[in-house]
């Protein structure tokens, strides 16, 4: 299938690594990161201790991965204007993109409701930011096709769309044919875009921002949605926006991360607790494992400078992760083996390549 030539200007040539722990050799690593905020606590002390010292303790984590995603909750512009209708809005100058590069990330999901937080100037200037920068984006856009393109990333000759959308916003913030905003996760638009980059890409992951803030438990609307996101082809499915870790399922074979909960966030809101990140292990016939980690996100005892846990910390967190997987009733519970301070889950039957 001939490719058009907007996608191909997307598609990232993965360098040849060596990646630590448990990637299976000949496949490629995805590592998914929550929700980044760098205004408020996040600017103030960039302002203090320089662009490197919030991912300081983490960076060396971040760097066994082939590629780095994570979920941007602010416009970084130096131009716009705060909406009017919002009651928290934020941005930060382009200066601060510093922050991101500085721990080698490679994808920003945008589809959330924050990216309309300064109007489409913001928007806009924040993704050509980013990728001069050298950080790709998805789920935003000049145009509702443009908004709904994904990431694509390749490394040993297996390739891998990321996509972006969010069923959350003010309607003045979605694409439209002829405006830019971000991408609607609406079912049939994300079912669309799935299709359409299945005939030359080998699998597909959507990222999707969606459900309520601080809660442990994912809503039946979003059990229902992740779930026929699967039938629809999705190989997995990563979710944000509850600023908590939520549960894990395994449906027919392939994961629901319903969130992951905050990874840089600017905010001392005392509900914030320590989160997850998840990495996706791909080899040619498929998904062969889901590994999660803890991170630190305690503001009280480490400011604004996410960790990777281990130890107790990171046990006390990887079983509550599997105490509220229990009541979604798939395998992931009992299946997912503790190993070295991580949750890996491991597929039984990769399937062949779509």
């Amino acid at each position: 299938m001939k490719k058009p030539a907007l996608v191909l200007s997307l598609l990232l040539i993965a360098p040849a690594v060596t990646l630590r722990g448990e990637q299976p050799p000949g496949g490629i690593s995805l590592l998914f990161c929550g929700d980044v905020m760098l205004d408020w606590g996040i600017r103030e002390i960039v302002e203090r201790e320089g662009y490197g010292f919030p991912l300081r303790r983490i960076r060396g984590f971040l760097s066994g991965f082939d590629y780095r995603f994570f979920n941007l909750e602010c416009t970084i512009s130096d131009e716009g204007e705060p909406h009017v209708d919002k009651k928290y809005v934020f941005n930060v100058p382009s200066s601060m993109i510093r922050v991101l590069s500085d721990g080698g990330f490679d994808g920003a999901m945008l589809a959330n409701n924050h990216m309309s937080d300064y109007g489409n100037i913001a928007l806009l200037g924040t993704i050509s930011n980013l990728n001069s920068a050298g950080i790709h984006t998805a789920g935003a856009g000049i145009d509702a096709e443009t908004a709904s393109l994904p990431v694509l990333v390749k490394r040993g000759g297996i390739s891998v769309a990321v996509f972006s959308f969010t069923n959350l916003g003010y309607h003045d913030a979605y694409a439209a044919p002829n405006s830019p905003g971000i991408a609607r996760g609406s079912l049939d638009s994300i079912r669309r875009s799935i299709e359409r980059f299945r005939g030359f890409t080998d699998f597909t992951v959507v990222n999707i921002h969606w459900g309520d803030e601080y809660t442990n438990y994912p809503s039946d609307g979003q059990i229902e949605l992740g779930r026929t996101l699967i039938d629809a082809g999705a190989d997995a499915v990563i979710g944000h926006h509850s600023h908590v870790y939520q549960g894990v399922e395994v449906y027919r074979g392939k994961p629901i991360v319903y969130s992951i909960g905050n990874f840089l966030f600017g905010s001392i809101n005392e509900d914030i607790r320590d989160n997850i990140v998840v990495a996706l292990d791909f080899v040619d016939r498929g998904l062969v494992s889901l590994r999660v980690f803890a991170i630190s996100g305690n503001t009280a005892s480490h400011p604004f400078q996410p960790a990777r846990l281990t130890g107790k910390e990171a046990g006390s967190v990887l079983s509550h992760v599997l105490e509220i997987s229990r009541p979604l009733k798939s395998d992931f519970s009992g299946k997912a083996v503790m190993t070295d301070s991580a949750l890996v889950y491991r597929f039984d039957s990769p399937g062949e390549k779509p």
